[in-house]
């Protein structure tokens, strides 16, 4: 199988770096536009040879990740020189305070002040929406659905996440790269009130990504709170490394496979919630181990790169997306 993909220039996000797993796991020729997110350098092709190469491609995926600084949004425009919509998808990393066009540098702010904007706007990208037959989209909403081709594609757990168990010394993990959104200022709060209590909490300690990772391995209980979006990366780094995650409950959003409070995650709703199963698990801590080790199993199961990509694939074959992660994919074209 063979799949052109427009990819963001550079610029690391969240869904599209487990799609680019998800496409060199399943052992897909990948023919890609820009570099960054996973792509391989011998893999990067210039405008005419993407184009070429789209004629008999199986799939295209057009893939946007949130653009900023210097860096450029994916060179959506091949798609009308490819001009093969039938087998064009559109794979989009928005989240409620960005928009599936370039961040307006304003549009956290706005959505802040406004609650009606906090899905961002437009929340649609009308244009790639015409222009495809599958639109993925990170955050689903229940009206979203209404529409034919939005398909819910949620973030997982990327290949660089994964690591060796380590013996757990810690008994929480939190850290944020801002505390403004959800419920991070006062989850953030507490766990420094634990700190001061004598627990052993690492708590918004500046480290580099393996050893923030191998932090996490040595952590009894991880910490989640939604940031931009009603999900965040932080769930699917503690949970690939069977640490008991603590995950704010995503309320509104829509996609199969979902945890299971108490058993693969330990959800909280308000901060009233949060302490009480705080205090609960850190009194228990082999039900933290066996909630981290089913975390890891559901993610294995349905949320890693190559599931996720299987998973777009059945639904571009004419599965259902609620039963389309658990129908193994055949790469016999015959299908």
């Amino acid at each position: 199988m063979k799949i052109v993909a427009i990819t963001p220039d550079r610029k690391y996000n969240a869904l599209v770096p487990l799609i680019i797993d998800g496409l060199y796991d399943n052992n897909i020729q990948v023919i890609a536009t820009d570099p960054g997110n996973g792509v391989r350098a011998r893999d990067v092709y210039t405008d005419g040879e993407v184009i070429e190469h789209a004629q008999d491609a199986d799939y295209i995926f057009a893939l946007f990740g949130k653009v900023k600084g210097p860096y450029r949004e994916g060179k959506y425009h091949l798609l009308d020189k490819i001009n093969r919509p039938e087998v064009t998808a559109y794979i989009t990393d928005s989240e409620w305070t960005c928009t599936s066009y370039l961040d307006s540098p304003t549009q956290c702010q706005e959505a802040k002040a406004d609650p009606s904007r906090h899905r961002g706007h437009p929340w649609i990208n009308e244009e790639m929406y015409e222009k495809c037959s599958w639109y993925f989209k990170r955050l689903v909403f229940p009206e979203d659905l209404d529409r034919k081709k939005i398909i819910p594609c949620y973030i997982g757990a990327c290949n660089r996440y994964f690591g060796p168990e380590e013996e757990k010394s810690f008994d929480v993990f939190c850290s944020f790269g801002q505390l403004e959104d959800g419920l991070r200022q006062p989850v953030h709060d507490y766990c420094l009130d634990l700190k001061a209590q004598g627990r052993n909490v690492l708590i918004n300690e500046k480290f580099d990504f393996d050893t923030y990772l191998k932090m996490i391995r040595r952590s009894q209980i991880g910490v989640s709170a939604w940031g931009a979006g009603n999900c965040c990366m932080r769930m699917w780094e503690i949970s690939a490394n069977k640490t008991c995650c603590f995950v704010q409950k995503p309320f509104y959003i829509v996609y199969p496979n979902r945890f299971i409070d108490g058993e693969s995650c330990v959800y909280y709703s308000n901060m009233n919630e949060f302490k009480e199963k705080m205090e609960f698990y850190l009194a228990r801590p082999e039900e933290c181990a066996r909630i981290g080790r089913n975390a890891y199993d559901h993610i294995m199961k349905y949320h890693t790169g190559k599931k996720r990509v299987q998973y777009m694939l059945n639904v571009m074959n004419g599965h259902d997306w609620r039963i389309a992660s658990e129908i193994e994919y055949s790469f016999n074209k015959s299908q």
